[in-house]
């Protein structure tokens, strides 16, 4: 197999600073481009993170560790495992217990690598499942019948206490320096309803990689020196991928998401019962 001198998560970790705008539309085209391939072929990988994403020293990217990916088709297999993607990617629907899906999981962890690319920082650093859907809608807002049809009939968003009314989403005004068709492109990918993200060819053929500055040739692209073996001892802690046969989710109980946006949030969409505070 060829000899790649990077993942990306570690190279983040080094960077002083973030890639330049024309090397993430490269980084990003070229990881949109594979998981496109891997789509057209009816795979999804389930698994796609900055930690998983190899980079040589040409400015080339390939995707690793298919642990986790299956086929699937149209429609998409029924009762899939939930329980996939490494947390701080994980799309808000597997969170809440969708057992049929597609490719738009993967699409939600490209939206996760953009803004990490952007930040040189994870985006959403959950410390487990409802902190993650906690930071999901503090970030973009809560869901409702409207901009997410059907998803209180997810297994775990029929038990979710959430605020009737929420702030919009603070996504934009987290990456301020970004152009309005990179903004427009994050934001779609980062849709909490699945069916409104773009698919792979949408994101390939968007105006953000056609205006200035326009994406670094490959042969244009820096090197960096290899860490080798020393990168398993600067990795960035991140969570583990999920492990076969291991549990997840938020069981049945009743989790209270009305207190996140502060005190006075109006009234509260949801049941009763217990409830696992989040504020």
């Amino acid at each position: 197999m060829d000899f790649l001198e990077h993942d990306l998560k570690t190279l983040l970790s080094t960077l002083p600073e973030p890639f330049l705008p024309s090397e993430t539309k490269t980084l990003l085209l070229q990881i949109t481009s594979a998981t496109h391939f891997l789509h057209s072929h009816w795979i999804l990988h389930r698994d796609l993170k900055t930690s998983n994403l190899l980079l040589n020293n040409r400015g080339q990217i390939k995707i690793a560790d298919f642990g986790m990916a299956r086929y699937y088709g149209d429609p998409p297999p029924p009762n899939l495992t939930t329980l996939v993607t490494t947390l701080w990617y994980r799309a808000p629907e597997l969170l809440l217990g969708a057992k049929t899906y597609g490719a738009e999981i993967d699409m939600w962890s490209i939206g996760c690598i953009f803004a990490e690319l952007l930040a040189n920082s994870p985006l959403l650093q959950g410390a487990n499942e409802v902190s993650q859907l906690s930071k999901i809608f503090s970030l973009l807002g809560v869901p409702t019948n409207q901009t997410w049809p059907g998803f209180r009939s997810l297994p775990h968003a029929r038990t979710l206490k959430l605020p009737a009314h929420s702030p919009p989403s603070s996504l934009r005004t987290k990456f301020p320096f970004l152009t309005t068709h990179g903004a427009a492109l994050l934001t779609s990918l980062l849709s909490l309803n699945p069916a409104s993200r773009p698919d792979a060819a949408a994101v390939l053929a968007h105006p953000y990689f056609k205006e200035d500055p326009r994406p670094k040739r490959e042969e244009m692209f820096p090197t960096f020196p290899s860490k080798a073996g020393l990168e398993k001892k600067r990795r960035v802690r991140t969570p583990d991928a999920p492990k076969r046969g291991e549990e997840g989710g938020l069981g049945n109980e009743i989790v209270d998401f009305s207190g996140l946006f502060g005190e006075g949030s109006g009234s509260v969409e949801g049941g009763a019962g217990f409830a696992l505070k989040m504020g």
